[in-house]
């Protein structure tokens, strides 16, 4: 069994992302991202078209009732499971297998891994979102049973009643107790603790060939702690490269605009020049490490955890 080593891994992800393999990821990544965007545009379109800009609250109301709204909506989730999941095999396979895909500029890949992948984030969802519902339920099903406290859960059986007023009460009483708040920290760990013991699930698809969240669980025992740090560091260290290159990115664009309509033809044209670099290499920069960094780094955290035992 082995632990986590937080800074090496996290090292080595960065690494990876920024230094070494940017251009690869790029060139693999961009045409499924360029789809989702565009299916992801379908729904604000058809709003645009059928209710206009700025909506009506009224307007809006009678879109949620729309089914071919809904349609497109559904059509768009389900589009950016099955997208992201392309990208996240690439870059995984990437890690895992070295398969670069050379000479490759217009990825698309479906196969049996991107369909299990898409199975395993449903299945990620359905047990973190467990993991954080048990202490909540264990709660109220204490609170329910308690004589003390029944008059309090009374309102858990009285949607008929027209009293809104003693409902409100009772509802205030039950979410008044103190214990509330301590079984909304266990469901945060109990969340936490999901979250890490089974991402390992994502990696194993391509490193294994199979969708095993018990394989997860076993390979990150031991672990917890060092993974929940580890992804705590990845997205400080995340967040805060990509607020800095959204920073960049927005100056440079800020300049190229002032240079046009403040400088005069000579001066803008000049500011273009020497802006746009900055401009395009920050954007390029903040796509690639914004999609890819968090799928590099379960690929990492696999190697690290997977790796067989010496002598």
């Amino acid at each position: 069994m082995h632990t986590l080593p937080i800074f090496e891994t996290v090292s080595r992800t960065f690494g990876f992302v920024i230094e070494r393999r940017f251009f690869s990821l790029l060139r693999l990544i961009w045409l499924p991202m360029l789809l989702s965007l565009a299916v992801g545009l379908l729904p604000d379109w058809y709003q645009f078209e059928a209710i206009g800009f700025p909506p009506k609250p009224e307007a809006m109301k009678a879109l949620e009732n729309d089914s071919l709204f809904t349609i497109l909506q559904i059509l768009n989730s389900v589009a950016s499971l099955i997208l992201g999941a392309m990208v996240a095999i690439s870059v995984h396979r990437m890690i895992l297998l070295d398969d670069r895909q050379p000479g490759v500029f217009f990825y698309w890949r479906l196969t049996r891994e991107e369909w299990l992948y898409f199975l395993a984030w449903i299945g990620y969802f359905i047990l973190v979102m467990l993991a954080f519902a048990l202490p909540i339920a264990a709660h109220f099903y204490y609170v329910a049973s308690n004589e003390t406290l029944k008059e309090a859960a009374a309102f858990l059986a009285s949607a008929t009643e027209t009293d809104a007023a003693q409902n409100a009460e009772r509802v205030k009483r039950l979410f008044s107790d103190p214990r509330l708040a301590i079984a909304g920290v266990v469901s945060f760990v109990f969340a936490l603790i999901a979250l890490a013991r089974f991402g390992l699930v994502f990696p194993l698809i391509v490193a294994e060939g199979r969708l095993s969240f018990w394989r997860s669980w076993v390979l990150t025992r031991g672990s917890t702690l060092q993974l929940i740090g580890f992804w705590v560091i990845v997205s400080i260290l995340t967040y805060v490269l990509v607020l800095l290159l959204a920073v960049v990115l927005g100056a440079a664009v800020a300049g190229m605009v002032v240079s046009v309509y403040a400088g005069g033809q000579a001066a803008g044209a000049l500011g273009i020049v020497l802006l746009a670099v900055p401009a395009v290499v920050s954007f390029l920069l903040y796509f690639v490490i914004g999609i890819t960094v968090f799928i590099a780094a379960m690929s990492f955290s696999y190697r690290a955890l997977a790796a067989p035992d010496e002598g």
